[in-house]
């Protein structure tokens, strides 16, 4: 599986934010505050989502993450896997309920029934936690 880009609409202090990941390593090198742990949490969402239930109040990603600004709360991700492309698209809402997940399979701009929701767990072997 190869990372190809990314775009957060609205995720925590993030906004209308793109990247694209270089063949290889991609290294973000950015000043404290700018938000690589965000980004990186970003990822970790659109693979798995939100945890339905959160341990404690401060452990809750889904307040944590709610944008600061308003707005859409989510983005996507494109990868390619044995030739093709995906695009997983999730917005999040206020409560489990509220939340969206899409994949796209972009050689053919149809969605795609390749993976669940729970995509994360069927393309790593790994829940979230583990691939934290």
């Amino acid at each position: 599986m190869k990372l190809i880009s990314l775009y957060i609409e609205n995720f925590g202090g993030l906004h209308r934010y793109a990247l694209d990941f270089e063949d290889g390593l991609t290294v973000i090198e950015e000043s404290n505050g700018f938000g690589k742990t965000t980004l990186a949490e970003f990822i970790r969402a659109m693979f798995y989502g939100f945890p339905r239930k959160a341990k404690t109040l401060d452990k809750s990603r889904r307040q944590k993450y709610t944008p600061w600004n308003g707005g859409k709360f989510g983005g996507n991700l494109v990868f390619e896997l044995d030739g093709i492309r995906y695009r997983v698209e999730r917005s999040f809402g206020a409560t489990p309920k509220g939340d969206s997940f899409t994949l796209i399979d972009l050689n053919t701009n149809k969605k795609s029934n390749r993976f669940s929701e729970d995509i994360g767990l069927e393309l790593f072997s790994l829940d979230g936690d583990a691939f934290e």
